[in-house]
């Protein structure tokens, strides 16, 4: 009996920029290609389109226990195992270290990285028992280095790239594969217009002492906000395309690399940090990104 190909995809309807347009592009790419996509989301709503394409969509929220379950149980039943895993569901938490909220940072764990390893728990006997399967993460640039504002944020996409590194130790030997995809920013992924988009704590830039960093924080990431004719820093950014292209690639190649780095930036900034030393690399972070 072959292994199952069916692909489940979480976060393709969140609201965020980077889930729902990378998720989107990955479930129809890899449906016109002839793979049994499974696009889920919190919101079935926010899968219509998808549906209507010929993608079998489904509920899930990756803090809820009982969805996750419901979307394994089924493929299984329909494929007898899940057979590629693509871990897409995330969010941005933007906010000070001292000023975000404990309940705030909480709910940032509970979907980048409890979410994402509670999933990747529930899809590992299947793959075992057929003796295949494929786990994708999808990390960022920011699972490499971290810069103000977002540190919880960039603090899940760390955790991300050590669980991913010990996950393909664990289940190398019964030939599950784990891939962790680092791209370069994408157009008009989690880019705020207004420090009202921020999704800051209620009241938290009243009288803040952080403010006028926020007003920054909004100005520079104009750069990615133009999507048709992006200039400067954005003519570097990625789309989501790209990264679906990617992604593509990594499940169907035979062996996968460990990594995939897409995009410019992230090439570039890796080795730079280890040849500036840590005291240069610092100054590049509050040189280039907005610093309080």
């Amino acid at each position: 009996m072959n292994p199952s190909r069916a692909v489940l995809i979480t976060g393709v309807s969140s609201l965020s920029g980077l889930s729902s347009g990378t998720g989107r592009a990955l479930a129809l790419r890899l449906h016109r290609a002839g793979w049994p996509v499974y696009a889920s989301g919190r919101s079935l709503e926010g899968l219509k389109d998808l549906a209507q394409e010929g993608i079998t969509t489904l509920r899930v929220d990756v803090t809820d226990e009982e969805s996750m379950i419901a979307a394994v149980d089924r493929i299984t039943a329909e494929h007898g195992a899940v057979g590629v895993l693509i871990n897409n569901a995330a969010y941005s938490l933007n906010g000070t270290i001292e000023q975000t909220p404990m309940e705030e940072v909480r709910r940032q764990f509970e979907t980048n990285v409890f979410g994402l390893s509670r999933m990747t728990q529930l899809v590992l006997p299947g793959m075992r028992e057929q003796g295949a399967g494929r786990i994708v993460l999808m990390s960022s640039i920011f699972g490499l280095f971290a810069t103000p504002g977002r540190g919880y944020y960039e603090a899940t996409k760390h955790a991300l790239e050590a669980i991913g590194d010990s996950l393909r130790l664990e289940v190398r030997r019964f030939g599950i594969k784990v891939v962790i995809i680092e791209p370069s920013p994408i157009l008009g992924a989690f880019v705020p217009t207004t420090v009202g988009d921020l999704g800051l704590a209620p009241g938290s830039t009243d009288n803040d002492p952080y403010g006028d960093f926020w007003e920054r924080f909004v100005v520079w990431h104009g750069a990615y906000r133009e999507v048709e004719h992006p200039k400067g820093r954005g003519r570097l950014s990625l789309r989501a395309g790209d990264v679906a292209a990617l992604v593509e690639k990594a499940i169907t190649v035979r062996h996968p690399r460990i990594r995939y780095r897409l995009g410019i930036p992230v090439r570039l900034l890796r080795p730079q940090r280890v040849i500036f030393g840590e005291r240069a690399w610092e100054k590049f972070v509050r040189t280039f990104f907005p610093t309080p």
